[in-house]
């Protein structure tokens, strides 16, 4: 039996609008905090890279902020400033080297957001405080609206430029976008609230300015909150009538979808460990028996054999794997090698990958001390190595050996 065998979805190829992927892995967005000064760094090309490397079939960047107003966390990458197309090319050329494509995420957070280092007012559909943020936004005008549409558009651009093989569109957990669509914080009477197809027209404004700015040769995509879990927000019904709106505009080449609220309902964006496997697949199986558009899947996937009944169920025609190839870049590679017994599996414990972005750090991983670290070269295998002894076979200590190992020392372990 080959070592791809097992699984009759995942390693087969599949078309996206002008793309063709040759798995269908997806490393979905997640935040890094890796940018410096609001551009992008090394530690972003690196990190890509190794994903690419290790098989992923796309890569979907971190978002990108479309305008001024919008900086919630000091690490964000300014989209909207030029000065960040010579970092993309270095993240895409990185990227491109292994043959995998990689869309840049855009997005504005809207009221999901802080004045503290922007220094100017919170932009959003209404004046309804975040809970998290705790700030009352300013309910933005019709010319800022048009502000908004047009910042989408110039870091579209910006993403040509710097090239990337499209953009997805962030309308889902922390997103302008999902408050304009979500009726829990859209409370606005003129033409932009009330009914679903006012409230979607800030979505569909922006889908018409990026796909012009992308052309038909770059892949555009939208990702959508399937159900907010908050009281009075988005529910799988209206998600289902957004996911059919944005199929009839005619220029959108996949759906993405999630689950919950970046900030209210922030535990079921990032399940822990004892939230089961696949738990947010009536969202992406919802839409898919509504649009011909493919549609990815997330949903703490931590194994390639769930991804691939998952995909076999029809739930999806993709699956997003974050957490799992933030803990083992070669995820991928292992499965379609027929190493899945090897893959660092991933515990969903939060701790480096979550926790510290709210310590304002940069995104690592406790099973994987390697993660963010990429970009940092290590040292030459020695020839002659050294005998090495580790006292201790806790975490610490089992890390220690494999490194000295690895490095080509003789490597003895004690433990009580």
């Amino acid at each position: 039996m080959s070592a791809t065998s097992r699984y009759r979805y995942l390693f087969s190829p599949l078309r996206i609008g002008p793309l063709t992927v040759d798995n269908r892995v997806v490393f979905s967005a997640h935040l890094t905090n890796y940018a410096r000064d609001g551009l992008p760094s090394d530690q972003h090309v690196a990190y890509y890279a190794a994903r690419a490397a290790g098989g992923a079939g796309m890569i979907i960047t971190e978002e990108h902020s479309t305008h001024p107003t919008d900086w919630p966390y000091e690490k964000l990458i300014h989209g909207f400033n030029p000065q960040v197309i010579p970092g993309y090319r270095r993240i895409t050329d990185a990227v491109h080297a292994h043959g995998v494509p990689i869309l840049a995420q855009i997005n504005h957070n809207g009221g999901q957001a802080s004045s503290m280092y922007s220094r100017l007012p919170v932009w959003a559909p209404s004046p309804v405080p975040d809970p998290l943020f705790r700030e009352v936004p300013k309910a933005v005008e019709l010319h800022e609206i048009r502000e908004v549409v047009d910042g989408y558009g110039l870091v579209a651009e910006h993403c040509v430029a710097g090239g990337f093989d499209g953009v997805e569109l962030q309308c889902s957990h922390s997103s302008i976008v999902r408050g304009f669509l979500s009726p829990a914080t859209n409370r606005r009477t003129d033409a932009y609230g009330g009914e679903l197809a006012n409230r979607a027209r800030l979505l569909l404004e922006i889908v018409d300015v990026v796909r012009a700015a992308l052309g038909p040769r770059r892949a555009l995509g939208v990702r959508i909150c399937g159900d907010e879990l908050i009281e009075g927000g988005t529910t799988i019904e209206e998600a289902v009538a957004v996911a059919r709106l944005v199929e009839a505009t005619g220029k959108v080449d996949y759906i993405n979808t999630s689950i919950g609220v970046a900030t209210a309902t922030l535990y079921m964006i990032e399940a822990s460990m004892q939230v089961p496997p696949g738990y947010a697949m009536f969202i992406p199986s919802a839409i898919r028996q509504a649009v011909s558009l493919p549609v990815v899947g997330v949903g703490r996937f931590k194994d390639p054999l769930q991804a691939d009944r998952a995909l076999a169920a029809g739930h999806a025609d993709l699956i997003g794997v974050v957490r799992g190839q933030i803990a083992d870049p070669d995820f991928v590679a292992k499965a379609r090698a027929g190493h899945a017994t090897e893959i660092r599996t991933c515990l969903s414990c939060n701790q480096e990958c979550v926790g510290r972005m709210g310590l304002n750090r940069w995104l690592g991983c406790i099973e994987n001390p390697r993660t963010g670290r990429e970009s940092v070269p290590l040292p030459a295998p020695r020839r002659r190595g050294r005998r090495v002894h580790v006292v201790g076979g806790g975490p610490g200590g089992m890390q220690a050996a494999v490194t000295a190992a690895q490095r080509g020392h003789q490597v003895t372990l004690f433990e009580r």
